[in-house]
């Protein structure tokens, strides 16, 4: 649940959320993948919603609220669309005081990955796991490209 600990985060860092509110999963499904990343596995894609409560917003700020909410997730989870991932929904109360509660629900997907470690706690196919990302190489530059055959290109 890294993207909703960012988002959480990120609405703390504005000053939009305080430790009297909530962020939870509310609930989730699995898709197995077992797909083979090299250096470790994806074991599945968790697609799960997000639960946000924020209590007692002053009303100036629930309009940056608006905003800050899409515009954090085009720049943090540009994979909604190719995802089939929910608009996230609001429900924004007045309280009449000056200020707003709002609830906002938004649908993530994750990978869910493990690296080999021999000291770690979850055990499959085998072998020990740790929860993290697989490290990804990453070339800097090609010292040979091989030359295609003449009858490769038609």
């Amino acid at each position: 649940m890294k993207k909703l600990k960012a988002l959480t985060t990120a609405l703390q860092d504005a000053g939009a959320f305080k430790d009297s509110d909530y962020s939870a999963v509310d609930q989730g499904a699995y898709f197995f993948t077992g797909k083979d990343l090299g250096h470790g596995i994806e074991v599945a894609k968790l697609k799960y919603d997000a639960h946000i409560q924020i209590e007692n917003l002053p009303d100036r700020d629930s309009y940056t609220l608006l905003v800050f909410i899409p515009a954090w997730l085009a720049d943090n989870d540009a994979d909604r669309e190719r995802d089939g991932l929910a608009d996230p929904d609001i429900d924004i109360s007045l309280n009449g005081d000056g200020t707003a509660d709002v609830e906002l629900l938004i649908e993530f997907e994750e990978s869910l990955q493990l690296i080999p470690d021999g000291n770690g706690s979850i055990p499959y196919n085998g072998q020990m796991w740790t929860v993290a990302d697989v490290p990804i190489d990453i070339a800097e530059g090609v010292d040979k490209v091989a030359k295609q055959s003449e009858g490769a290109n038609g």
